[in-house]
């Protein structure tokens, strides 16, 4: 008994630590990038008539007063700020944009297999592989936990990430890595 307690010590300390270095390590999050259906706030400062919340419309674009449609999609926020900041300078003398993204609904990730809720999930935050499975409610009971495969697709090229739940709880391996949009995550 006192061996399990300390082995759930020594993994919910570990989990605890890498949680607390996950905001430190640069994710895919440091350098967001806007997609359809993610909800963004603009304010123009001192101009309230151009200050709205928005959705990315399918084609990737938002509409603005007087500048009229601009591509959001595929552009950080920092990017599309100075975008429409320079479109504006024909209106507005020495415009002031902040651009927030307000709602993530374009970055997914995908669980299949053996699991009890398969499904698609929005990565809208930095999510590793094992909050992914605890947010999927865990394993049926015929799951292959030791052999959970993610399959990531990087410039054009698939990769396979292999992860051992197994060997994670007894904390022996614990290669708990984060999830990118489009990852599927396969449990056998």
């Amino acid at each position: 008994m006192k061996a399990k307690i300390t082995l759930l010590f020594l993994v919910f300390s570990y989990f605890l630590i890498g949680f607390s270095n996950a905001w430190a390590a640069k994710t895919e999050f440091d350098e967001y990038v806007i997609g359809p259906g993610d909800v963004l706030e603009i304010i123009v400062w001192k101009e309230p008539d151009f200050s709205r919340d928005i959705t990315v419309r399918p084609d990737g674009r938002i509409t603005l007063p007087l500048i009229d449609d601009v591509m959001a999609a595929g552009k950080t926020p920092m990017q599309l700020k100075e975008e429409i900041q320079k479109k504006l300078e024909e209106y507005i003398d020495l415009p002031v944009v902040t651009v927030i993204v307000k709602g993530i609904n374009s970055k997914f990730y995908y669980m299949i297999g053996e699991i009890k809720k398969p499904g698609v999930y929005p990565l809208s935050k930095p999510t590793t592989i094992l909050q992914a499975l605890s947010i999927a409610g865990g394993f049926t009971e015929w799951a292959n936990k030791s052999k959970i495969k993610v399959l990531r697709f990087e410039k054009d090229k698939r990769k396979v990430l292999i992860f051992n739940y197994e060997k994670a709880v007894k904390g022996k391996e614990i290669n708990d890595f984060y999830l990118l949009p489009d990852d599927i995550i396969l449990i056998p």
